[in-house]
């Protein structure tokens, strides 16, 4: 993981994704920081099946990412079309959202834009 993050902080650029011509996700990486702008939540390919997993299951999951990160000195911030929801790793800094996670490492950038994240995955389910 050493070698993986030390290679990351090295890289500039952007990758972008389309499905059908229109814009899916993309990846930005700018030393320290990357950033994944979601544009499309059918990219992450969730299913019905994926709704058994709990939201603690999902915090616990982002906590040790978020640790992980920290311990690298990356910061990986989770975009929604180019607005940012949550932050993880070194530059995050929780406040309020530090109860609710139980950790320093992940924080909530706009509870407007993962709430429409949320949305987003709900309406691709039911399609």
């Amino acid at each position: 993981m050493n070698n993986v993050a030390e290679s990351l902080k090295c890289i500039k650029g952007k990758i972008s994704i389309q499905i059908k011509k229109r814009p899916a996700l993309s990846i930005a990486l700018n030393g320290n920081t990357v950033l994944l702008d979601i544009e499309d939540p059918s990219i992450l390919g969730l299913t019905e099946s994926d709704t058994t997993v709990g939201v603690f299951d999902s915090l616990k999951t982002a906590k040790k990412l978020g640790e992980i990160l920290n311990s690298k000195g990356l910061t990986l911030s989770i975009l929604r079309k180019g607005k940012k929801a949550v932050s993880l790793g070194r530059e995050a800094t929780p406040t309020i959202s530090s109860i609710v996670t139980g950790s320093d490492d992940i924080q909530v950038d706009s509870i407007k834009e993962v709430t429409k994240f949320g949305k987003d995955i709900r309406k691709h389910r039911e399609n």
